[in-house]
């Protein structure tokens, strides 16, 4: 549909139209949802062939390449405008400034900037083709309909910000509930194990017992061990979330975690390689959580292998393309079998296991502590000729 001549009654109706335009928005719960109502009413009341909006990205999604994509165009268009007092970009514009070719990767004719106050929280794209100039009237209505969607956008933060909260707290209460009684097990069974392990302990002292059933009694201490590590396991997860306090420098704490897993590492004929620049700045959270969140990954790596693995862990400080954010990128890579692609999508989730045994927590804590951090994590698999697992953490700097 091409646009049409702007009239005094259309004009009106515009105006109810823009006016009426956040109630509506804001009764859509849904963020994307939401998002598509916008684009879909602004496109049908002004007769574009396309309308599309772009947001700021935040949270964990920050980090993902449409993102980073997004935060570059907003940065681009928004120091455009600034540098020039326009109020929007277009490509009539575009050409007299000589910066024609920053619409292109928007794929559409204008850029109006949602702004809050001095903040650019997204662009509204326009597609008006074939014409690329539309009348004064109809600029001005859209930069006013800007100003509503910004009101939009800003509720919807404030409402987003609740919900989280609420379900924080609903998390919350309900680990604290798990975290109880687990507790309860936890000293159920912990208790009987310790002494059990004594006494296995004991009879392999004796040297005639021990000569008859020393294979048996070993594994009856392999199987203790490994209970009690379950266990503890099943406590980290139920435990509330660590705050983001503290730094710790990665250069330090990785290296230790290999090495207290180094008897692991050394009977599945394992080997792991650090690369961490000396200079690479100290990352948010306390050395007990991010020791948390590299054994995991590690022992993760070591238990799908089938001896042999090889595993490499590489950090360096990345930035987004827009500058606005620093943080450290640490990847663990291993050379294992990989995750099939019907599994991959279900790692992170709590006691989901391909294994024959094991909680199936280590994944679903690393990815909560990393969240609780303010970073994320993600997995790709295969990593590199056809096989292995890579996970890569978008870690917060101090």
């Amino acid at each position: 549909m091409l646009s049409r001549p702007f009239s005094f009654r259309r004009h009106a109706a515009l105006e109810d139209f823009i006016i009426a335009l956040p109630s509506r928005a804001l009764a859509i719960l849904d963020p994307q949802e939401r998002k598509a109502f916008l684009e879909r009413e602004v496109r049908q009341a002004f007769g574009f062939r396309r309308a599309e909006v772009l947001l700021r990205p935040e949270g964990p999604e920050r980090f993902s390449s449409e993102s980073i994509r997004v935060r570059d165009l907003l940065s681009r268009v928004q120091g455009i405008l600034e540098g020039t007092g326009r109020a929007f970009l277009n490509k009539a514009v575009g050409s007299e400034l000589g910066v024609a070719a920053i619409l292109r990767p928007l794929g559409g004719t204008y850029a109006f900037p949602i702004r809050q106050g001095k903040t650019t929280l997204g662009i509204l794209v326009i597609d008006s083709a074939p014409r690329t100039q539309l009348p004064a009237a109809t600029e001005r209505a859209l930069i006013s309909l800007c100003g509503q969607a910004a009101l939009v956008l800003e509720n919807s933060q404030l409402l987003r910000a609740k919900w989280k909260l609420q379900d924080k707290l609903a998390q919350q209460a309900q680990l604290a509930q798990l975290g109880e009684m687990t507790a309860r097990i936890a000293h159920e069974i912990k208790n009987p194990l310790s002494s059990i392990k004594t006494i296995v302990q004991i009879m392999q002292e004796d040297a005639s017992l021990e000569e008859q059933h020393a294979a048996d009694l070993a594994m009856i201490v392999q199987e203790i061990d490994r209970l009690s590590a379950s266990v503890a396991q099943l406590l980290d997860f139920a435990r509330p979330g660590p705050e983001p306090r503290g730094s710790v420098r990665l250069q330090e704490i990785i290296p230790s975690v290999v090495e207290f897993m180094q008897r692991d590492i050394e009977q599945l004929s394992a080997s792991v390689e650090v690369q961490i620049p000396e200079s690479l700045p100290a990352v948010a959270g306390g050395a007990a959580v991010q020791r948390e969140i590299f054994r995991n990954l590690i022992l993760n790596a070591l238990q799908a292998g089938e001896g042999g693995t090889r595993i490499f862990l590489q950090a360096w400080e990345g930035i987004l393309e827009d500058g606005s954010e620093k943080f450290a990128l640490v990847v663990v890579e291993d050379n294992g079998p990989g995750i099939a692609p019907e599994v991959r999508k279900r790692i992170f989730d709590p006691f989901f296991t391909t294994k024959q045994r094991g909680t199936g927590l280590g994944l679903a804590i690393v990815q909560r502590n990393v969240e609780y951090l303010g970073g994320q994590v993600a997995a790709e698999s295969p990593a590199r000729e056809g096989k292995g697992t890579r996970f890569l953490l978008h870690l917060p700097l101090a």
